[in-house]
């Protein structure tokens, strides 16, 4: 924060600002000079470098940016007094001693008490000139500056001229998406007061003081302050504050979208309470499971209060809760019981087995909402696993019906899709079907046309054996995330050898099969030693082992009987539909595509 005469605003209408530094060259220019001439003054006195801003200040013509950038640099740094004796007790020795002598009226005199002084003290009068008034704040000596970019500092002042303007704040209203335990500490710390409320989907918090009830007050307007930085650590956000201003007064309006550029960007750290906590957390994560773990997330409503629960799975649009009961007292447990009463979203409330207490198995019977979980030593991951997965089950098959998939691009992955449109990306490719212009390949959305393009390009390049760098290179101009999957499936077999790419080879599919079907059948016959026909199993076993795509099927099914006459053996009998899908993931078709087997062409 800044004094307040360093504090510049433009208003209109009823709506009030402070003068943000826009980061124009002009004012980039003159951080730089602050933070070079703090850095080169590492040794001098803060009056002496005091002095050289105010050089600056003329220089640049704005004396309120120039000062407000020094001090903020300035608290960055390190400051030492440096002395020889106490000042404190060398100025009251000077002092008793100009009262034996009388006042000095020349240097001569003056020099003749100091001398004295430090006679009597045993140092020398150099050293009781320096000493003198070393405790004064002008007289500290500058020890070190940090290093600080010039944008990063001018974000800084605007946060800072937030913070000023906010001194005169009668009340303030956010919203953020994070770092909620945080801010809380925050407004209990300064004494605040608070309302909570949920509106389009996000928690509105209203901050005002006690007072404030009977009165419009700006006495907590430096405790509102206080509390901005730990919301602009939840970005995104949102703040209004009423600002009490010339006996009027006026709405301030903030948020990130339009004004987050001009702030710093503010790491909020994640936090555990315990140990227990944290290993939950990593362990969670690592069965990437489709569910998103948040920690400490938004606030939840419980009834006319609110709590910040320790752990939030998300997954597409539906929210689970975890509170993690690790230790308590009478009080806390009794307020915890209070509020997961109330809570109307689904809640796991994982609990340690020394805490079993009647209280808690009573909140399980009479809030169906919760899902009470008791735990020693670990929470128990594969059981949280177990409650969620049912629900994301029924939140993907219900994504999937009423989803209307509509691809603008060539190209686009499963992951844009499905975050522009707030669904799970298993979801949208359960609803892959619907797409009636685009294939899904992997995890990519590919547009027919462009698809066809494609395969024109690569029979054009691999016409033999090929490395598959040189194939995946063909394909980069039209953008497809992962080529290698691509190219597999349009039906290229590829050969690793080892892990890298530049070892690997791709190569078309093999054409025997085509070859032997197009002979005439007495040739077949006398090849295979068969009477009339090619029995069933022989044809699933020829297809598995050339591992051909189903339109092979199709031209073994109109060359494999002379005369295209019916087979003695009814296929349907042998390819059961359970067969049919086992052979068809094998040869990575689709299960019609054994139509053709099932009922032969006459």
């Amino acid at each position: 924060m800044l004094p307040t005469e360093l504090l510049a605003v433009q208003r209109w209408k009823d709506q009030i600002r402070p003068k943000y530094s826009k980061l124009s060259q002009r004012d980039v220019s003159a951080a730089e000079a602050i933070i070079r001439l703090y850095g080169e003054s590492v040794g001098a006195k803060r009056g002496a470098v005091r002095e050289k801003v105010a050089e600056l200040e003329n220089a640049y013509g704005d004396y309120r940016l120039v000062r407000g950038l020094a001090a903020l640099v300035e608290r960055a740094c390190a400051f030492a007094s440096s002395f020889h004796a106490d000042p404190l007790k060398l100025r009251h020795m000077l002092f008793a001693e100009a009262a034996k002598r009388g006042f000095p009226t020349s240097p001569e005199e003056r020099e003749a008490i100091v001398a004295e002084t430090a006679s009597a003290l045993a140092l020398s009068p150099s050293d009781v000139e320096e000493s003198m008034y070393a405790d004064l704040d002008s007289e500290e000596v500058l020890e070190s500056c940090p290093s600080v970019k010039p944008a990063d500092l001018l974000k800084q002042y605007n946060l800072s001229l937030t913070q000023t303007l906010l001194f005169s704040s009668t009340e303030m209203e956010f919203t953020a998406s994070g770092n909620w335990q945080r801010i809380f500490r925050a407004v209990k710390f300064h004494g605040l007061m608070y309302t909570a409320s949920r509106r389009e989907g996000s928690v509105h918090v209203r901050l005002d003081g006690p007072t404030s009830l009977f009165k419009l007050t700006r006495r907590y307007g430096t405790a509102l302050a206080k509390v901005v930085p730990e919301i602009v650590r939840g970005k995104p956000w949102r703040m209004e504050a009423k600002i009490l201003r010339a006996n009027r007064l006026l709405n301030f309006v903030l948020e990130s979208g339009k004004h987050g550029w001009l702030f710093p960007e503010l790491e909020s750290a994640e936090e555990y309470d315990s140990a227990v906590e944290k290993e939950f957390a990593e362990q969670f994560r690592s069965l990437r499971s489709g569910w998103e773990v948040k920690r400490e997330p938004e606030p939840v409503e419980a009834g006319s209060a609110i709590m910040i629960p320790d752990f939030a799975f998300r997954f597409g649009r539906r929210t689970v809760y975890m509170e993690v009961v690790g230790f308590w007292t009478r009080e806390y447990l009794k307020r915890k019981v209070e509020k997961l009463s109330e809570v109307r979203e689904p809640f796991i409330v994982a609990v340690d087995e020394a805490l079993a207490c009647d209280r808690l198995e009573r909140l399980k019977a009479s809030n169906p909402n919760v899902r009470l979980l008791y735990y020693k030593g670990e929470i128990p991951v594969g059981e949280v696993f177990a409650y969620l997965q049912p629900l994301a089950e029924a939140e993907v098959e219900a994504q999937a019906s009423e989803l209307k998939v509509a691809v603008k691009k060539p190209v686009a992955t499963l992951k844009e899709l499905a975050e522009a449109d707030g669904i799970s990306e298993e979801a949208l490719r359960k609803a892959a079907g619907k797409v009636e212009t685009h294939v899904l390949i992997g995890e990519a959305f590919i547009e027919k046309r462009l698809l066809e393009e494609v395969k024109r390009t690569l029979a054009q390049s691999i016409t033999g054996e090929v490395p598959l760098a040189k194939a995946a290179e063909a394909l980069k101009p039209y953008g497809i995330p992962d080529p290698i999957t691509t190219i597999a499936a349009l039906g290229y077999r590829v050969k690793w050898r080892g892990l890298s790419i530049e070892n690997a080879t791709v190569s078309p599919q093999p054409t025997r099969l085509y070859k032997a079907v197009k002979l005439p059948f007495q040739f077949m016959r006398h090849r295979f030693g068969f009477c009339n026909t090619l029995q069933p199993w022989f044809r699933i076993f020829t297809a598995q082992y050339l591992s051909v795509h189903a339109s092979s099927f199709l031209t073994l099914q109109l060359h494999a009987w002379p005369n295209g006459s019916r087979p003695p053996v009814n296929a349907s009998s042998f390819l059961t539909p359970q067969l049919r899908r086992t052979w068809a993931l094998k040869l990575s078709v689709h299960t019609s595509s054994f139509s053709t087997l099932q009922h032969p062409v006459n």
